[in-house]
């Protein structure tokens, strides 16, 4: 009896003992969880705002192309009113031309104008002599007494009065001539000055709309490098919003895992509680109560590689360095690069600047951290692939913008956060505050 209740109180205390074991560990376990959570909606909230950003720089970009259209439907007006500048330019100088001919046609006709004023002139002052000579109208008399018949009379007094008239014609056709010569000089000289002023007019209008021209080809290069940046930040911030997408993958691939680990947990537990009451049971002296692993490893990160430190984390060369290098030193052969802790792949792929690298989404001591492992010859993990701490994830290279062989090496307190982010890597933290060299 007394080894029953003895039994009996060994049982509670182990009941107990384990039921106050496996509290802790489904507290940590929901803690944990919650964590994890809070981190993929922190990611998720960055998404949205990218999301935001990305369709704020469409927008821009739409407006750009829509000045663009507007722009180039200026450029084809002033073409068109180029054109038809050039065409008025080369109408107006036909016409000049024209004029010009005119003018030696009327300066030729004016030299025969002038040859007859001449001769009139000499005729007339011929006619005057003889007048004064003869008396004037006194040697019309005679012309008209000397007549034989009054029919005589009458046929001189006809030719007298002809002589008359036609030196009256004579002069009015004088006065004309002169008159005209004058207007004609006068028209061709106003309507030459009118062409040429109207040409020069042309002249100045096409020069202005080239001008307009070339500000409106300069506007229009202004927008096409405008578009060109525009498309360049509207690529890094798809490329964010990628690895956004990943990060949160790779988190709920944590929260997965999490929770299997845990899983795994409480059947282990459940089956060592089976144990101890089949022990029980039958007599026996329970088996002790099964210790769960840790829910984390202790170790945090091991080093990615083998090598010498070559350059810190720091300002190098005027700019920040935003991890560490560990240099292949002359030694042949593949040099393996090993995740630093268990995670998830949320990048692997050949970059500018990084070339080969590789990123990982870990969950150390409750928080969420980032490795980048960069310049690598090869990759041999994919996106999404999980890894656990130590495994070959590549070697050692020289790809990318370096220099020579060897790993760079990042590591972020949170997410990795690319540059062309707001507040990109200001969470990078100095890898050798957990591994050293």
């Amino acid at each position: 009896m007394k080894r029953k209740l003895l039994m009996i109180g060994i049982g509670i205390s182990i009941g107990l003992g384990s039921l106050l074991t496996s509290m802790p560990n489904t507290a940590l376990a929901v803690q944990k969880n919650e964590e994890l959570e809070s981190e993929k909606q922190e990611v998720q909230q960055k998404k949205s705002e990218l999301e935001s950003e990305i369709s704020q720089k469409e927008g821009a970009l739409d407006e750009i192309k829509e000045q663009q259209v507007s722009v180039e439907q200026e450029i084809k007006r002033l073409d068109l009113a180029v054109g038809e500048t050039r065409s008025k330019i080369d109408g107006a100088k036909a016409q000049i031309q024209e004029t010009k001919e005119e003018i030696e046609r009327l300066e030729a006709e004016m030299k025969v104008l002038e040859e007859r004023i001449q001769k009139r002139d000499e005729l007339i002052k011929e006619r005057m002599r003889s007048l004064q000579e003869s008396g004037g109208l006194v040697s019309y008399v005679d012309v008209l007494l000397g007549s034989k018949s009054f029919n005589d009379f009458i046929n001189r007094v006809s030719a007298v009065s002809t002589f008359v008239q036609a030196d009256r014609d004579i002069m009015k056709e004088h006065e004309a001539d002169i008159k005209l010569l004058e207007d004609n000089k006068v028209e061709v000289k106003s309507l030459l000055a009118q062409q040429e002023e109207q040409l020069k007019e042309l002249d100045r209008l096409e020069i202005q709309l080239q001008e307009q021209i070339k500000e409106q080809n300069k506007v229009m290069s202004q927008l096409k490098a405008e578009e060109q940046k525009m498309h360049d930040e509207l690529h890094a911030l798809e490329d964010v919003g990628e690895l956004l997408a990943a990060q949160e993958k790779a988190i709920q691939m944590e929260i997965n895992a999490w929770n299997q680990r845990q899983k795994e947990l409480e059947e282990q537990r459940k089956k060592a509680e089976e144990e101890r009451k089949k022990a029980e049971a039958a007599g026996n002296t329970p088996p002790p109560a099964a210790t769960a692993p840790p829910a984390v490893n202790n170790g945090g990160f091991i080093k990615p590689t083998t090598g010498r430190l070559t350059s810190g984390f720091g300002v190098r060369w005027g700019k920040m360095h935003f991890g560490i290098d560990i240099g292949k030193g002359g030694r042949p052969g593949n040099i393996p690069i090993y995740a630093a802790a268990d995670g998830t792949i949320t990048r692997s792929r050949l970059e500018s600047s990084y070339g080969n690298v590789i990123m990982i989404t870990h969950y150390i001591n409750g928080r969420q951290m980032t490795t980048v492992y960069a310049h690598l010859q090869e990759r041999f993990v994919g996106q999404y692939d999980r890894v656990q701490q130590g495994d070959l994830i590549g070697y050692m290279g020289n790809t990318g913008d370096s220099t020579g062989p060897h790993l760079h090496f990042e590591i972020y307190d949170g997410p990795y956060s690319p540059t062309q982010y707001s507040g990109g890597h200001s969470n990078a933290v100095n890898p050798l505050n957990y591994v050293s060299f």
